[in-house]
This record gives structure tokens, sequence and C-alpha cells, in this order.
């Protein structure tokens, strides 16, 4: 009797942690660069950020969640020969309406670098542990979006170096 009752003391700790657990990750951290564009529809500009995706070089297999207000790439992978130095990236773009046609254009391009020791340019065989996300890359997209409506936008988020300040 009271291994039963344990046993059932423990199956609803484990239902509440998971409960908690998805509770929590259903919030996307990470780094995003903002922008308000103006732009005639929601339609549009879902289909905007799937053009500005694939023309910064993410694939154009996009996911679009409409419930959710996001795009989404699959993953860019660029493999390297040595532990650390290949990644893949995926980008997320969310919107929300703050008005009438102006919507709040949030970009996220997160990042994963390959660990494997062994066969670094070996896709079967990536080690991908998560690394900062890729700002520069988030804002170029969002630049794009941008350039596109040719609207005034005001950008937030954080400061992007460009390629003289870098050494680049």
């Amino acid at each position: 009797m009271n291994a039963l009752r344990s046993a059932r003391h423990v199956a609803v700790a484990l239902v509440l942690a998971l409960s908690f657990a998805c509770a929590s990750s259903s919030e996307v951290e990470g780094d995003w660069s903002e922008a308000d564009i103006t732009i005639a529809s929601e339609r549009v500009l879902r289909q905007a950020a799937q053009i500005a995706l694939q023309k910064n070089g993410f694939s154009p297999g996009t996911a679009t969640d409409e419930a959710h207000k996001t795009v989404s790439s699959g993953w860019k992978v660029e493999l390297q020969p040595f532990k650390g130095d290949g990644m893949r990236r995926r980008a997320h773009v969310q919107y929300e309406e703050k008005a009438a046609r102006t919507f709040l254009v949030s970009v996220r391009v997160e990042k994963e670098t390959n660990e494997a020791l062994g066969k670094p340019l070996d896709l079967a065989s990536a080690e991908w542990e998560s690394a900062d996300d890729d700002t520069a890359a988030a804002s170029r997209i969002l630049r794009y979006m941008q350039t596109v409506f040719g609207a005034e936008t005001s950008l937030r988020g954080p400061p992007v170096k460009d390629a003289q300040e870098s050494g680049g």
C-alpha cells in the first residue's frame, strides 16, 4: 500500500516538473534586433521575412507559424576542419502589430558550434552546442526588410560593428 502511494507521489511530482519545464521553455530567449516596420499587411510581412531569410543565405524551406506570428529558417550548416570552428545557424523573425499596418519586427539568429573532435567535417558525427547568437546576421536580415519597404523605421537592438571596426 505504501509503495503504491509512493509511486503516485512520484508520478504527480514528475507531471508537475514536466509542466513547469514546458512552461519555462516556451519563452524564447536570445539577442533580438528589433525595428518598427510599416507594411501593407501581415501576409506581405511574412513573405518579406521569408525573402529576407533566403537573401541572407538561410534555407528556403522556412517554417511559418501564423498563430505565433513567427517565420523560421532551417539550419544553415558551415562545417570546418577544427573542433569548435564549424557552426550552424537558424534565423527567427517574430512580429506583432502595434498599430494599423505598423509592426514591431524582431529578428534572432541562433548559433551552435560543432564540438566533435574526431570527425568535425562529418555532419552525422557533429556534436552541436549552443553559442552566442549572431547579432550581426540578425541586423542584416532586419536591415534587408527595412530596405525592401523603404519606409522610415527605428532600429533597436545590440549595436553592430562594421567591418572596419572589427578589423575585417
